[in-house]
């Protein structure tokens, strides 16, 4: 992983008084383990860096969050090329409206993504591309029939949530 740029997504944090994760702290702990030149975007858990010499990057980075905050805080990591693919990979059916997406820890299941194909879920659309689910927000995030939750509990897979403006700004901070 030498000079490797990676996004770190922090699931669920300050949404609420109780799970508060500083974007100063952050970086500064990604800082005591390794990472360069940290840089976060917005208050919800996002963070781009360089990435030295880091086995299990992401079990020390939840280890170090759960430490110093006192709750488990998962964390999902992409590369920096992962997230590009990402950025302009939204299936073009899906791309006339405002879309979500989430970020996966693992491919789901076959037979997980036919339960999901299963539910009815209009007027919202979605598809499942490797580790991401791209899906339309026809009717506000808070009224998803899709939601976070649903996600994790069908596909049996973790997810963090980011809209489609968070990924482009991402991006942008990954220049190329």
């Amino acid at each position: 992983m030498t000079g490797m740029t990676t996004v770190a997504l922090l699931h669920a944090i300050n949404l609420g008084a109780k799970r508060q994760v500083p974007m100063a702290d952050l970086r500064a702990l990604l800082g005591d383990l390794g990472a360069r030149d940290v840089r976060t975007y917005l208050q919800s858990g996002n963070a781009v860096f360089g990435a030295g010499e880091a086995p299990d990057l992401r079990g020390r980075l939840e280890g170090a969050l759960a430490e110093r905050y006192g709750f488990p805080v998962p964390v999902t990591l992409r590369t920096a090329e992962e997230w590009r693919e990402v950025a302009t990979g939204c299936p073009e059916h899906l791309s006339t409206e405002a879309v979500t997406v989430a970020f996966l820890g693992a491919v789901p299941h076959a037979d997980a993504v036919a339960v999901l194909r299963g539910r009815d879920v209009r007027p919202e659309r979605w598809e499942v591309v490797g580790r991401t689910v791209y899906q339309t927000v026809p009717v506000g995030v808070r009224n998803l029939k899709l939601s976070h939750a649903v996600l994790e509990r069908v596909l049996g897979v973790s997810a963090t949530v980011r809209n489609w403006r968070t990924v482009q700004a991402v991006a942008a901070l990954l220049g190329g």
